[in-house]
């Protein structure tokens, strides 16, 4: 049987004349099944992944190795493309299939007919030579990708000139006792960060975490991609063990932004970013950062902070000149409307850093003209506001939301962030998390075809991913390999972000 990388079964991609059933999945050609785990594997092969993963740097010793380092990688990817949460269920339904019928694994892992597939051990033993460095790279790499096959050049009439730049934390481990320690009992992770409760009095009680900064692309329609994952070590919080969730929470975030964002801009130059964050980085020294980088930003300003620029806002607001600063929009519902008010103050400052304020306020009625819903924010803006631009930028600045749902999505809908994949080799626990972060972003993508979308229907995400798993044990790969997607020579994808 041959494997991926054969000439005998060449991986084109999906043909833009392919409309396929949602229901049936197949192509244009009668009876002749085109697999989603077919149209997966194409888009692989259409992202070059392969190639990626090949020139990460391999430690092992050439003579004991059996196991290409791609190899390696693309099966602990598998964890998080087929959601299975851990990668004992992997290897358990892999381990499931008869060996007469594993020739869709030999060939979807790029392997020769018969090898035996690898146990655990095997895997994180490799894992924990690599470099998190090397690893968070790829996501920086697959962005350039997408850039230079102009994925979001030629929708620019949806998604737009300039890329949103979202960047919060999140906590995805807690430990009573350190999860790898020396013979002493001391804490040798380097990612643990303490934390003390009721210091000084008998009730006193240490507790580790770990926690990450992540940096996504936000586009429309829900759209993230994870750009730079930020894992954040205990000496870089050293005094802070005993602060409050929230000042913990801004002094890992503020502490991460300063190291990702310059190289963020160093990696994207001529990109055009637009900031999106919380009211932890409404703060004098980011917003300077953000200057000095060429970073637009659109933060949240959270009541009870900025008091000084609050209470000048508020004062402008009540002279008669700022009712020609403001604009108001109403939407009709199905059973009432909403009523969207914008107002904004130029000129404004954070110390020495002007900012332009918008208020926004939006009030739901129902049908018979009663109020049923009231939402209130503030932003601070580097751009002027005015009436042209003013309902675009609030739009723009809405979509912060969807990176919290990133992070909800990571830990609840198969990719089991809180899962330990490795809890004693802290750089294989680091790696294992920085794959999550590949794996969801090659996912993401590929949901924004038509190709997937198509064959998924009205399924969620994660049962269609679950459904590719089932593809593959189920399906010989004589039947996989008829599938249209993979034995056309020329396919050109089709992109529908509009729907996704």
């Amino acid at each position: 049987m041959n494997s991926l990388n054969s000439k005998a079964v060449s991986l084109p991609l999906i043909s833009q004349t392919s409309d396929v059933s949602p229901s049936q999945c197949c192509s244009q050609e009668p009876k002749v099944m085109d697999f989603p785990i077919g149209r997966f594997m194409r888009f692989l092969k259409h992202m070059k992944l392969s190639l990626l993963l090949k020139r990460i740097t391999d430690r092992r010793d050439p003579q004991k190795t059996r196991y290409r380092i791609d190899f390696i990688l693309m099966w602990a990817l598998s964890v998080f493309f087929f959601r299975t949460e851990s990668l004992n269920e992997l290897q358990q339904s892999f381990n499931k299939v008869p060996s007469h019928r594993k020739d869709a694994l030999w060939n979807f892992f790029g392997l020769p007919e018969g090898s035996p597939l690898p146990c655990r051990q095997t895997i994180t033993d490799a894992l924990a030579l690599l470099s998190p460095e090397e690893i968070n790279a790829l996501l920086i790499q697959l962005f350039k990708r997408a850039l230079k096959q102009k994925v979001f050049y030629n929708h620019q009439h949806l998604l737009g000139t300039e890329f949103g730049l979202a960047c919060d934390g999140f906590v995805v481990h807690h430990y009573a006792h350190p999860h790898t320690a020396n013979e002493k009992g001391d804490n040798l992770c380097p990612y643990c960060l303490p934390r003390t409760r009721h210091k000084g009095t008998p009730e006193e009680k240490t507790y580790w975490i770990h926690a990450f900064v992540n940096v996504a692309i936000i586009l429309p329609k829900g759209i993230q991609l994870p750009l730079y994952v930020h894992a954040l070590k205990a000496e870089q919080l050293k005094g802070h063990e005993t602060t409050s969730e929230k000042e913990h929470k801004q002094e890992c975030e503020l502490q991460a932004a300063k190291e990702i964002l310059p190289q963020i801009k160093k990696e994207f130059p001529r990109l055009f970013f637009v900031l999106q964050c919380d009211s932890l980085y409404a703060n004098e020294p980011l917003l300077k950062l953000c200057k000095d980088l060429g970073i637009a930003f659109l933060i949240v300003r959270q009541e009870g902070s900025l008091k000084k620029l609050a209470k000048r806002c508020d004062s402008l607001e009540k002279k008669e000149v700022y009712l020609f600063y403001q604009t108001q929009k109403t939407t009709a519902l199905r059973k009432g409307k909403v009523v969207t008010t914008v107002k904004w103050f130029n000129g404004e400052y954070v110390g020495s850093q002007e900012v332009h304020v918008i208020r926004f306020l939006e009030v739901t009625y129902n049908a018979e003209g009663l109020q049923t819903g009231c939402y209130k924010t503030e932003w601070l803006s580097s751009r002027r506001v005015s009436k042209n631009n003013c309902l675009s930028l609030v739009e723009t600045a809405r979509r912060r939301a969807d990176h919290e749902d990133l992070h909800n999505t990571l830990k609840n809908r198969g990719f089991n962030a809180k899962h330990d994949y490795a809890r004693r080799n802290a750089n294989v626990s680091l790696i294992w998390k920085l794959l999550m972060f590949v794996g969801f972003w090659i996912f993401e993508l590929f949901s924004c075809t038509v190709l997937a979308q198509k064959c998924n229907g009205c399924c969620s995400w994660k049962s269609f991913a679950k459904s590719l798993l089932i593809d593959l044990l189920r399906e010989s790969w004589e039947a996989i390999a008829l599938s249209p997607s993979l034995c056309k020579e020329h396919i050109q994808f089709r992109w529908n972000f509009s729907q996704h």
